[in-house]
């Protein structure tokens, strides 16, 4: 069963398609995907710590160490708040991915949230800082590249034990399917408030299965009835 507008951006992607004539075929990441493995702790691509300015090296050290102790008092993410992007790809939920010519629209299961990317269209811009940011993409091959600009940092964090980014944040998300079940994206981080050079990371997303229905979640129900706001046993 197809979950909420799927039908009818299907059919307006593909008639978008013959509309544009397009000649070349991009691949297809419409379907439901979810994050391979728990990414609580970000790490580079290397499997290293993030090279951290020193002063942001301080805080997420003191956030971490909250964190290892079950205090959340520092993750609006504990509060419902929106993770923003990248965390908001990799937390333990699943999301659909609806592909049409101009946009990918993401709809994610947690506290029903969405992003929309705006694929070979025209330079966008927004009023003010997003959690979401304003993501832009092209096409390099069979790999889609999404600019991530204008991202909101006052209650945004990279992960759950607290890496703290700035408003300056501008991320790089090269997107690519390995094989028709496997999605890979790797995530270019530049901060330069932040961080003291560029750096990548990778995450890999598992489809589900055809009919997979995005569930309606709704955090703040969940954390009134003392359960956490993100549950970390939802990998499946």
């Amino acid at each position: 069963m197809k979950t909420r507008w799927s039908w009818t951006v299907a059919l307006a992607g593909l008639i978008g398609l013959v509309d544009c004539g397009a000649a070349v075929a991009v691949p297809d990441f419409s379907g439901t995907w979810q994050v391979e493995k728990a990414v609580q702790i970000l790490k580079t691509a290397d499997g290293k710590t993030p090279p951290l300015r020193p002063e942001a090296a301080k805080v997420y050290a003191v956030r971490r160490k909250q964190w290892r102790a079950g205090d959340l008092s520092f993750d609006p993410t504990a509060k419902c708040v929106s993770p923003g992007l990248p965390r908001m790809l990799y937390l333990p939920y699943p999301f659909e991915i609806l592909q049409g010519p101009n946009k990918l629209t993401y709809l994610f299961e947690w506290n029903y949230w969405n992003r929309h990317v705006y694929v070979m269209d025209r330079t966008r811009e927004v009023p003010y800082p997003l959690s979401m940011g304003l993501s832009q993409g092209n096409w390099q091959g069979e790999t889609l590249v999404i600019r991530t600009t204008d991202l909101r940092a006052d209650n945004t964090l990279l992960d759950s034990a607290g890496m703290p980014r700035s408003e300056s944040m501008k991320i790089t998300e090269r997107m690519r399917l390995v094989d028709p079940g496997t999605l890979e994206v790797r995530f270019t981080i530049d901060d330069p408030e932040t961080f003291t050079r560029p750096w990548d990371t990778v995450v890999r997303f598992k489809r589900r299965q055809q009919g997979s229905e995005i569930k309606t979640d709704i955090c703040l129900d969940r954390v009134a009835a003392g359960k956490p706001a993100v549950d970390w046993h939802r990998i499946e």
